[in-house]
């Protein structure tokens, strides 16, 4: 049987995911230029297929999922964290799928670089 602090985390880690999706559908609502912000902790990048990110950005793969249960094309989105204020938020934004591959590039060339 799990404990209360294993079910909070549990419970915590799917309302964080509920709220990034959220946020990511109202994103990819608006315009192909929108910028969205959302608090830290509820931002959870557990939702993306796949993410690739340093220390404060990345850049990861979304995939939609229609009412039917059909799933939408790949959605590339930016985050990065930040200091609004007194707040850490997360700042959103959509991508391509060539910032995806460029930001591959400048990552591997980090790596050789050592």
């Amino acid at each position: 049987m799990e404990t209360e602090k294993e079910w909070r985390e549990k419970e915590g880690s799917k309302i964080s995911k509920h709220k990034t999706e959220t946020e990511l559908h109202t994103l990819l609502s608006f315009g192909r230029g929108a910028v969205i912000s959302m608090e830290k902790e509820l931002f959870n990048p557990d939702v993306f297929n796949e993410v690739k990110y340093g220390e404060k950005e990345g850049i990861g793969v979304y995939y939609p999922i229609y009412r039917d249960g059909s799933c939408a094309e790949a959605q590339y989105i930016k985050f990065r964290y930040a200091k609004y204020g007194n707040e850490d938020v997360v700042i959103l934004e959509r991508a391509s799928k060539e910032e995806m591959q460029e930001y591959d590039k400048e990552r591997l060339g980090h790596l050789l670089r050592r």
